[in-house]
Order: C-alpha cells, then sequence, then structure tokens
C-alpha cells in the first residue's frame, strides 16, 4: 500500500514545462534554438526520495511504477530478467530529422542513460543509489515534452551483473549505434561532478560528445562549470565497464566531494542525507544535459580539447 499511495500523488502532480533561452552566452553555438523539457513537481520528487523502498523487489517495484505513472508504459517499459536478477528498461523512441525529399538527414542512434537500484550498505542505500535510480524516470518525464531525435533509453540494473546482462542483450550493429553512456550514482550531496576514464575510449573525441552537452547544462542552468570528481572507495558498484571496454563512450555523474565520501553505503546513508533543493537543481541540470544531448550530432565534431587528466581507474 505504500508504493500504491507514493505513485498516486505523483500522478496527480501537475508537471510544468521549463524552457531554456533560445540564445545565452554559452560554448555552443550562438544559433542553436532553445529547447523545452517537462519539470517535476518538487513534492512529487520530495515524496518518492523521503521514503526509500528496502527490499531490492520493492525498489524495482516503485521505479516501475514511477515510470508508468509518467507515461512510459506497454512495449516502451520491460522488465529484462537474466540469471540472478532483473532490470527494468524504459524506452522513449527517437525520430530522426528529415531532409528535403523525406529521406533521414540524421541516423537514429541511442543515448543511454543507467543506474543502479539494489540495496547497498547497512543503511537505507538512499544514495548509493536510490538517488541515481529515482532520477532516470524523472528524465524520461522531461524528455517527454518533445520528440527526440535519438531514441533513449533508461536502464535500472541490478548491479554489475545486470549491467554485462543489459551489454550482452545488445546485438554488435546496436552496441555500434549507442552514442554514449550516462551513469547516474549517489546523487544529491552536492553540485554534480563527472568522471571520464579516458583509458577506455577508443576515440579521443568520444568524451567530449558526453562532456561538452553537459557543460552546456550548467551554463543554461547558471552553475559553475562542472567538476571533474574522480570516484573514491565509495564507488564500489561500476555498470559501465562492459560499455567502456567496448568503446563506448562512457560518462560517470555524481556528488560525492571529500567530505562525504564516507557517506554513501554507510549507516548515514538514509534521505536525511540528501539536499532536497540540491536534488532539485540536479534534476533540472540533467534534464537540461539529456535535451543537449539530443541535439547533439551522430558524427564527433572535427576537433575538441585534451582528454581530461587521468586518474585512479574506478
Amino acid at each position: 500500500m505504500r508504493v500504491l499511495g507514493l505513485t498516486l500523488v505523483l500522478f496527480l502532480a501537475v508537471a510544468a514545462p521549463a524552457q531554456k533561452p533560445a540564445q545565452k552566452p554559452s560554448p555552443a553555438p550562438a544559433h542553436n534554438p532553445g529547447i523545452i523539457f517537462w519539470k517535476m513537481s518538487p513534492e512529487s520528487v520530495d515524496l518518492l526520495l523521503g521514503s526509500v523502498p528496502q527490499p531490492d523487489e520493492m525498489r524495482l517495484a516503485q521505479l516501475k511504477q514511477t515510470f508508468t505513472d509518467l507515461q512510459c508504459r506497454g512495449a516502451n517499459l520491460r522488465v529484462q530478467r537474466f540469471d540472478g536478477g532483473k532490470n527494468l528498461l524504459c524506452t522513449l523512441p527517437g525520430t530522426p530529422l528529415m531532409a528535403e525529399g523525406g529521406t533521414p538527414r540524421i541516423t537514429l542512434t541511442t543515448i543511454l542513460f543507467i543506474a543502479h537500484y539494489e540495496h547497498s550498505g547497512s543503511g537505507q542505500s538512499a544514495i548509493e543509489n536510490w538517488s541515481g535510480a529515482l532520477m532516470l524516470p524523472f528524465l524520461f518525464h522531461a524528455l517527454s515534452a518533445s520528440a527526440c531525435h535519438h531514441t533513449f533509453l533508461f536502464a535500472e540494473v541490478d548491479g554489475e551483473s545486470g549491467a554485462r546482462a543489459l551489454f550482452d542483450s545488445f546485438t554488435p550493429v546496436q552496441r555500434r549505434s549507442i552514442q554514449g553512456l550516462v551513469a547516474l550514482d549517489a546523487l544529491g550531496l552536492g553540485p554534480a561532478q563527472f568522471y571520464i576514464e579516458p583509458n577506455d575510449t577508443a576515440s579521443s573525441l568520444g568524451w567530449w560528445r558526453l562532456y561538452r552537452p553537459f557543460l552546456q547544462a550548467t551554463v543554461d542552468q547558471r552553475l559553475p562549470s562542472p567538476m571533474q570528481g574522480i570516484p573514491g572507495g565509495w564507488y564500489k558498484t561500476d555498470v559501465t565497464r562492459e560499455f567502456r571496454y567496448s568503446n563506448i563512450p562512457s560518462m560517470l555523474i555524481h556528488s560525492v566531494g571529500f567530505g562525504t565520501r564516507e557517506l554513501p553505503g554507510s549507516e548515514r546513508d538514509t534521505s536525511t542525507a540528501i539536499d532536497r533543493d540540491t536534488y532539485d537543481k540536479t534534476i533540472l541540470l540533467l534534464s537540461d544535459y539529456a535535451a543537449e544531448l539530443d541535439r547533439m550530432s551522430s558524427s564527433p565534431p572535427a576537433s575538441a580539447p585534451a582528454a581530461p587528466s587521468r586518474g585512479r581507474h574506478p
């Protein structure tokens, strides 16, 4: 009954559209048009973030219901079973931009957002990693405000074994169509940070394809330029590994700083440790980021700055 009550409030909450100005100072070309995404009701976010399901089955059920309430339904929402666990996959189909004559101008490719949802550690496992798993349906909702030119796949995976099962489910052709993977983990402790491991990306331009829209989104939201935060001991579940090892550009977004590195997975890992205002700002930032990713070309830019400096391998 608790799950039903939570999702009913979410369904009834009013979501308001958030629109970016058509032009503002940014590193992106000035002629880029403004984009629109749906904004979640803070009350609904707070309710879902504040009551953290504990058993993995309840987590998966709540995530499935939240996706359903936000209109990811039917064939677009499915449970992927594998030996030892379950993944939950929500697809937002894309429509390629068309040129004169009705031929596709941009090849339809896939952008993957991924988070692990399983309970971890001795606390509520709210930071590690309900905060990241819950973000995925919010991002689906944000992007559903208008037609997308890429297909987006939002994957709730059951740890690293779930990530491997997801990777194995793609054919070689489907893997080549993945433009990039963005993993979300431990959000709401502070400003969103990013980490890219350059050693696992064949193309020196692959990281730029994911980072540049993130940088643009921080400008849109009037936030400082994002810091590169190298994961420390808190980062025990790497859902990007299989994809990175196959040269799919991947980026981790988290919020763990020096002063909070002991929180994820500890007894203090509870919903009260998540700053609600920071988390709400992160929703807006990542919604903006996802919309910016949708505007990127299927081809990498002709040139890009040097990759971020190397850190420890996660």
